[in-house]
């Protein structure tokens, strides 16, 4: 059976299209990375409830503005990988191999990032009621509402990633490297589900929790980086 990408080989019209495709989830994918690491980054590490909830209103109150910026480079982050999997689904139409795959995989991607969104949201509530001398109950609220929402993403986020690996492999579109990868990252999800501890770090915002999206942003990078070649790679397989 040929594949979309053969397909494309023979129709230089198709093919540039395709290219412009790629560059532009490729540009998707790496800055909406940057922003989520960056994000990421501006999260004070001992913004913790296991330190009890004034410490934290004290913490927050004392990085509102960076935790304001936090929640805006996630959100776009979030946007960014919606995008990014768009591309991967405009690359392989109906009815070629990997295309129903893919799209379940986009579904559960815009599920997962609209709850990073949501998140992102109960952050800023926690963040608001600091800044404005609220009770420490509700700032607590908002920032546990932050990392349980993360927790319940962790489904849809192995749904994408496993039903993109698939859908990726069949396309020809993911080194085995890259497939590799992406299980470690579907695997590692695994361990949020279990992130319920109120202290350590099993609980909703222990170290395990704050590291495992990590391996879904060594894995988008490292299929955004290989998807020009695989793509020309696939193509000249199906023509040969």
């Amino acid at each position: 059976m040929r594949t979309y990408v053969g397909t494309a080989a023979l129709d230089s019209d198709g093919l540039a299209a395709d290219r412009a495709w790629v560059r532009w989830g490729m540009a998707a994918a790496v800055t909406g990375m940057l922003a989520w690491l960056a994000g990421f980054a501006l999260i004070p590490l001992d913004a913790k409830l296991d330190k009890g909830e004034q410490h934290l209103v004290q913490v927050l109150q004392a990085h509102t503005g960076q935790l304001y910026a936090a929640a805006l480079l996630a959100v776009l982050g979030a946007v960014l990988l919606a995008a990014f999997f768009v591309v991967l689904t405009r690359l392989v139409p109906e009815g070629y191999p990997g295309w129903g795959l893919l799209r379940v995989s986009l579904a559960g991607c815009v599920i997962t990032q609209t709850m990073v969104a949501i998140g992102a949201s109960f952050g800023l509530a926690g963040v608001h009621a600091a800044a404005g001398n609220a009770g420490t109950g509700l700032v607590a609220l908002g920032w546990r509402g932050l990392w349980l929402t993360f927790l319940a993403s962790a489904v849809p986020t192995i749904l994408f990633t496993v039903t993109g690996v698939l859908g990726l492999r069949q396309a020809g579109l993911s080194p085995p490297w890259v497939s590799a990868v992406g299980w470690l990252s579907a695997a590692a999800h695994v361990l949020v589900l279990f992130t319920l501890a109120q202290r350590g770090p099993f609980a909703a915002d222990g170290i395990i929790a704050g590291l495992v999206p990590l391996t879904t942003v060594t894995w988008i990078l490292a299929l955004a980086a290989t998807l020009p070649r695989s793509r020309r790679a696939a193509a000249t397989a199906a023509v040969t």
